[in-house]
């Protein structure tokens, strides 16, 4: 069984190869993935929604992990620079990653991250 971070690792990984079947591979089918400020979701089918609909969006995905700290039960803390390019240019987002890890897998995932550099992709 791989360490909490190597399957946080992993799955960031498989996220920039834009390879939803295998981010998938990385979570508990009762997982809660939660994008604050946007509502959670739960769920294999759920979360895999929400990621493909950013995955597939991009051109390139590069995530850029700075920072990582994880303890004994299993918490996995990073920060990151989410990097998309888009049909409308280039989204290099600040973000803060808490996961939660057991037996192996994703059981939580939350991500804060301001929406400002989102506006000029959403339109505003």
């Amino acid at each position: 069984m791989q360490d909490p971070e190597s399957v946080v690792t992993s799955m960031i990984a498989s996220c920039c190869r834009r390879d939803i079947d295998a981010v998938m591979t990385h979570f508990h089918s009762d997982a809660i993935y939660h994008n604050i400020p946007l509502p959670a979701v739960q769920g294999h089918p759920a979360i895999r929604a929400v990621l493909a609909g950013f995955l597939d969006s991009a051109t390139d995905v590069d995530w850029r992990i700075h920072y990582t700290a994880s303890n004994a039960a299993g918490i996995v803390m990073n920060e990151r620079t989410d990097c998309f390019t888009l049909p409308a240019g280039r989204l290099e987002l600040p973000v803060m990653g808490i996961f939660e890890v057991r037996e192996g897998r994703i059981a939580a995932w939350r991500d804060y991250f301001d929406m400002a550099p989102l506006a000029p992709f959403l339109g505003g």
